[in-house]
């Protein structure tokens, strides 16, 4: 239901929408700023090959070039926001939409968010680069966001369509993935779970 009532928001409400995400911005990250601070180091912990980090204001207009260099089809499962510069200089900054990057040196290679709520939910989702795919990205964002998640205390929430199998098979790489509903558009409406032999 709140799923639903947040889309209606966004869509047809948008002066309502854009004060209820300030106000989710504001209390959570005042009611979640030690586990906050924690992620940057998590966010090093998790790095290697790759280096994942937090994503900074600056970092708006070469995320948005990213996003330009992915072909259409990285698009047909991940719409979870515009991905022109000033919407994700929006997102960047807000406090409750935790954005992430994965570099390889200095050049943005995959993306991925925890979108937070006050009520102890959060929503996830990623990309890859397209010419990085393959090279266990997706499961290193998976690793994060449950360690980044963990440190929160909420449950993590998605979306997956039935036709994204990879996505399925990077999921549960990483989660224990429970069904809860199907959605009006056929995407698989899920709650990723720590798997049991990690907990």
């Amino acid at each position: 239901m709140l799923y639903k009532l947040a889309h209606i928001l966004r869509d047809r409400f948008g002066f309502l929408w854009n004060i209820v995400e300030w106000c989710n911005a504001f209390v959570f990250a005042l009611t979640h700023g030690s586990a906050l601070r924690k992620i940057p180091a998590i966010l090093e912990e998790c790095s290697g090959q790759f280096t994942l980090r937090v994503a900074a204001p600056a970092d708006a207009a070469p995320l948005a070039a990213f996003f330009a260099e992915q072909p259409e089809e990285a698009f047909k499962f991940f719409k979870p926001h515009a991905f022109d510069e000033k919407t994700l200089s929006k997102i960047i900054r807000n406090r409750a939409f935790l954005t992430f990057l994965v570099l390889d040196g200095e050049k943005i290679v995959g993306y991925f968010f925890l979108r937070c709520f006050v009520n102890g939910k959060c929503f996830k989702g990623y990309m890859v680069g397209n010419s990085y795919r393959g090279k266990g990205i997706a499961k290193l964002e998976g690793i994060a966001m449950n360690k980044v998640n963990e440190a929160l205390g909420l449950r993590m929430f998605g979306s997956i369509s039935p036709e994204n199998s990879a996505s399925m098979a990077a999921a549960k790489s990483v989660n224990e993935v429970k069904i809860l509903k199907t959605l009006e558009n056929g995407d698989f409406y899920v709650e990723f779970l720590p798997k049991a032999a990690n907990v």
